[in-house]
């Protein structure tokens, strides 16, 4: 296989079949990223654009190397035109940036005919991705809620944090926004929260119980994508 593949390496005026091939290679590998992706990403990480953002952009990076070659020219024109267009996306999560260099980087080898290296690496990536699956490292597959109660008696405080620990496996502070105080009143507070629940099927139960605790008012329970590492104990 290696020296099928050296045939092909730094080929100046590459031939129909092996031009189809590249892409037909960059595809794979990138499709392969993105299978592991979706399988170790938790599911309020996915986004279906994403996934595809995953295998264009190692076809993209395929047909550039492609179109550069060793012309240095090409290679400037080619960066004087990619300058034009602004980025504007923001990753909710490092592993994502990682993932899209992971794609980046398929496409460049197979653009510059390294096949071999193209495919080792997938593998490798791919699989060491798979094995941190198992590892507690991983994220896991849990959903992160964002909670904002406004709290008009702080000293029910302490009771809104015991129904916390009863319903909750993790609970952090993210926000608290102090009002003002009218007419002698102790002033109120909201504040929010990002929860990890023992079971996200209980987040009815878990409003119902909280609505109950006089003082408290919880105003909106949603999903939040972002990661664990962002619920501190």
């Amino acid at each position: 296989m290696q020296e099928f593949f050296s045939q092909y390496a730094n080929i100046q005026n590459p031939t129909f079949e092996m031009v189809l091939f590249t892409f037909l290679l960059a595809f794979v590998c990138a499709s392969s990223i993105a299978l592991v992706y979706w399988m170790t990403s938790p599911a309020t990480l996915k986004t279906g654009n994403y996934i595809q953002s995953l295998i264009l952009s190692s076809l993209i990076a395929t047909m550039i190397l492609q179109s550069i070659g060793d012309s240095v020219a090409s290679g400037l024109g080619i960066l004087g035109a990619l300058t034009i267009i602004n980025f504007r996306t923001s990753f909710r999560d490092p592993r994502d940036i990682i993932f899209m260099f992971a794609a980046l980087g398929t496409g460049i080898a197979c653009g510059s005919y390294v096949f071999m290296i193209a495919i080792l690496g997938t593998g490798i990536f791919c699989f060491v991705a798979v094995c941190l699956k198992f590892t507690p490292f991983h994220l896991g597959n849990h959903v992160i809620w964002e909670l904002r109660v406004r709290i008009e008696d702080r000293e029910k405080i302490p009771a809104m944090e015991q129904i916390f620990e009863e319903y909750c496996r993790r609970c952090t502070v993210s926000g608290i926004r102090n009002e003002p105080a009218k007419n002698a009143v102790p002033a109120a507070q909201e504040r929010d929260y990002l929860l990890l629940f023992h079971d996200d099927e209980r987040n009815l139960e878990f409003l119902q119980t909280l609505e109950s605790v006089e003082g408290i008012s919880p105003r909106r329970l949603n999903k939040q994508s972002v990661t664990e590492n962002d619920l501190v104990d």
